[in-house]
């Protein structure tokens, strides 16, 4: 297991000790999960602090790494105690930020958010086993959420189904599911409804399983009975674009010139206008985090990133299309880690 290293962060930061705020960095550089937990870190030691309902947990399988101490957030400052210049994490709400900066007064008090966010961009090959197996969960149970999808079911119907076959494969949910008939499909992120299914619609499902605390990614579209013709055009378009961005993303290219490549098809074929979000998104602990293939983000993509890949095309009150797969990102190419097939399905 590859988690973060607190003395890497340390020299990075050029900081005397570290503290960890935000439960997803406590878990990056732990490897623990709990709702409640503080790291402490200094050249010397290292110190993770819980309450009682998980500190015997936490001390069987952090013992060899940490101090496991059951405490509380003030015992921070027992243990910065004689460190000038403290790294902290801003990824936290307003009320810990005020917390922190009462309890630390006259620290010099630096903001590593940004040092830790590259860190967790470039995943460790641990890392990427973890999203390549709940990837494959993610493949599994669309293939089989097929046989469900009928004529008359519910988007809360297909979703709860979906989610089910998720943690019934023990994994837990990524996220709340996305499923979208008809019309609904043409809002990107549309809520589930008691919506029923028609003959004539498209099926727009977006959802992931979370594996051993890492996440994956994957939109399908199929569709219900004969499609017209210009639904057979706009879902070949989208596939078409997303070929385009998967076959020329490659580590140090600029987001944003990412984006553009299948940008750039949709526009050509006169639905550049239809695509209204960003290429896609960094993953890992989180669905969202690191980099964006956005139009406005324009920082390097970094080796081995792991991204969403998902144009999408979405015409009001008809129907809506989105391909999504997530790849990692090499030095030449994307190495796709969705195995699910793109063709279009016809149910």
């Amino acid at each position: 297991m590859r988690m973060g290293d607190l003395k890497a962060l340390l020299n990075k930061s050029n900081v005397e000790c570290v503290v960890v705020l935000s439960q997803n960095n406590v878990y990056y550089y732990s490897g623990y999960h709990s709702s409640n937990a503080q790291i402490v870190a200094t050249k010397d030691e290292q110190f993770f602090i819980t309450d009682p309902r998980y500190y015997l947990e936490a001390s069987q399988k952090l013992s060899d790494k940490f101090q496991v101490v059951c405490g509380n957030f003030e015992d921070i400052a027992r243990l910065v105690k004689g460190q000038k210049v403290v790294g902290w994490d801003s990824n936290i709400d307003y009320h810990t930020y005020k917390k922190l900066f009462e309890l630390l007064k006259g620290k010099d008090l630096v903001d590593i958010a940004d040092v830790i966010d590259d860190e967790r961009n470039v995943k460790s090959k641990w890392e990427i086993e973890q999203i390549v197996k709940a990837q494959a969960v993610t493949d599994k149970c669309f293939e089989a959420i097929l046989d469900y999808i009928k004529v008359g079911v519910s988007e809360i119907d297909i979703a709860s189904r979906l989610e089910y076959m998720i943690l019934a494969e023990g994994c837990e949910l990524a996220f709340d599911s996305i499923v979208a008939f008809g019309s609904n499909s043409a809002v990107p992120h549309a809520h589930r409804s008691d919506k029923k299914l028609q003959n004539g619609e498209f099926v727009l499902m977006d959802f992931g399983a979370k594996y051993n605390g890492y996440c994956s990614d994957m939109t399908r579209t199929v569709m219900m009975g004969n499609p017209s013709d210009k639904q057979v055009e706009v879902y070949e378009n989208v596939l078409q674009a997303q070929m385009v961005a998967l076959g020329g993303i490659k580590a140090g290219m600029r987001a944003n010139e990412c984006d553009s490549l299948a940008r750039e098809y949709l526009t050509g074929v006169g639905l550049g206008d239809r695509f209204t979000h960003s290429l896609g998104h960094g993953l890992g602990i989180e669905i969202h985090e690191g980099q964006t293939f956005s139009p406005k983000f324009d920082r390097i993509v970094a080796e081995n990133s792991v991204m969403s890949v998902e144009p999408g095309v979405y015409i009001d009150g008809q129907f809506g299309v989105r391909i999504e797969d997530i790849v990692v990102v090499g030095k030449d190419k994307v190495a796709d880690l969705t195995k699910s097939n793109k063709k279009l399905i016809i149910l």
